[in-house]
């Protein structure tokens, strides 16, 4: 056997024997590219945390926005005003959930305290108004006109025995327009809705 014969046999050996080790070799490990299981957990957390955050700072929102609107009631009681200070309170301690909970109850009472009044001989819409136990004002009697339209078509004319809504705690807007109505009011006449009247109505 040639010399260069007996090479090409020994590099055809090394090869087969290297292509071979390599076909029986374990492939290496390959590391991972996505996230690890802890890192998902964090980001999950992270989120979470972001969303309660946006929830807080949105409660805070609307619990500032119902506090202005609950300023705006009138005839509140020691109790009812109370209950607004310790709303002011959490405001400004950061606890938005808290006064917005304590608002909103606050708020829907108001809005549906009513109480009634029954007309007696002599009596006027402009006094019943002035009574202590109703407005204390007889410049809001608007305010009575307007709650009992269904049964008062004259502003001029009650009748005793009447039953009249009262709104306990009227907005102080509401009262404003009332005040300015009864002090612009004009000429009246008794029997017929005056077109002042109709036009408060209105409003």
């Amino acid at each position: 056997m040639s010399t260069v014969t007996l090479k090409s046999l020994l590099a055809v050996s090394a090869l087969a024997l290297v292509m071979t080790g390599c076909a029986n070799r374990e492939p290496e490990p390959v590391e991972p590219t996505g996230p690890t299981a802890a890192e998902i957990e964090a980001e999950r957390a992270r989120a979470a945390a972001e969303e309660a955050r946006r929830a807080d700072q949105a409660a805070m929102a609307e619990a500032r926005r119902l506090l202005a609107d609950a300023r705006d009631f009138t005839n509140l009681n020691s109790n009812q005003q109370g209950r607004l200070r310790d709303a002011e309170r959490a405001i400004s301690d950061g606890e938005g959930r808290n006064a917005l909970d304590s608002l909103k109850r606050l708020i829907s009472e108001l809005e549906a305290a009513r109480t009634t009044y029954t007309v007696m001989r002599g009596d006027s819409l402009w006094r019943i108004s002035g009574k202590s136990e109703v407005y204390g004002n007889p410049y809001q009697w608007p305010l009575i006109y307007k709650a009992n339209t269904d049964t008062i078509q004259d502003a001029d004319l009650i009748h005793p025995d009447q039953n009249l809504n009262i709104t306990t705690h009227p907005r102080k807007g509401a009262v404003d327009m009332a005040v300015e109505h009864a002090r612009n009011r004009g000429a009246w006449e008794i029997g017929r809705t005056e077109d002042s009247d109709r036009a408060y109505l209105g409003k």
